[in-house]
């Protein structure tokens, strides 16, 4: 009689860790998108999280509940999900953001067959995109100014120049020059040895619409600053 209970006992466990799968496994295909944040995605930067996002640049959002994608929408604007720059998965969308879409509305919107998601997220116009575009020299020399041309560059509170093995070193502003939208200028740092790689800087911007601070980096395309 015991040997017949616990048999009895260990099929009611057997059921029961099949029920517990099957809901499972149905409430994971039953979930609702949820977007947890957003990223950029390119080969011309570190993925890192997004703050905003110009047209043009490519994005992925973070989140669950992305399976049997049915529509994507940026501010209003509705994203073509059989380009070749769309990628979509359980967990992640990667796409590209297209040249017209709109930087009103601040919204990005995932719809599936099991529900939808709003995130606020910020998309900018490309004509106020900061970009870097020339060094004053890729010679570094310590102790000398590095003047760094651009656009959009206004703001700028950290910058970063690439070190070997994948390191990079903070360089101090010349307190006897101003940085502005066009500019900055900073002093090359002793006992560094340089690489071929990318200048960064970070700058702390104001959105007078908004009313918001938000910190945004730009990074320039791989120069070669061996020493």
């Amino acid at each position: 009689m015991m040997n017949k209970n616990i048999k009895n006992l260990y099929g009611l466990l057997l059921i029961g860790v099949a029920l517990f799968m099957f809901t499972s496994c149905s409430n994971d295909d039953d979930e609702a998108p949820r977007i947890d944040s957003v990223w950029f995605n390119m080969v011309s930067r570190p993925i890192e999280q997004a703050p905003c996002a110009y047209a043009g640049q490519t994005i992925c959002l973070r989140g669950s509940g992305f399976g049997d994608l049915k529509k994507l929408i940026v501010n209003g604007t509705s994203i073509n999900l059989t380009t070749l720059y769309v990628y979509a998965s359980d967990n992640n969308i990667t796409f590209q953001l297209p040249s017209d879409v709109k930087t009103t509305g601040d919204n990005i919107r995932v719809v599936t067959s099991k529900g939808m998601c709003d995130f606020p997220f910020v998309v900018r116009s490309k004509d106020e995109q900061p970009t870097i575009t020339a060094f004053s020299s890729t010679t570094l020399i310590p102790g000398r100014t590095l003047t760094i041309t651009g656009t959009f560059l206004g703001g700028a509170k950290e910058v970063w120049l690439p070190l070997v093995y994948g390191e990079k070193v903070q360089c101090v502003f010349d307190e006897t020059q101003e940085n502005d939208d066009e500019t900055v200028h900073v002093i090359i740092p002793e006992n560094a040895t340089f690489a071929t790689g990318i200048c960064e800087i970070a700058m702390e911007k104001y959105d007078e619409v908004r009313d918001i601070t938000y910190t945004e980096k730009v990074y320039s395309s791989s120069t070669n600053f061996t020493n």
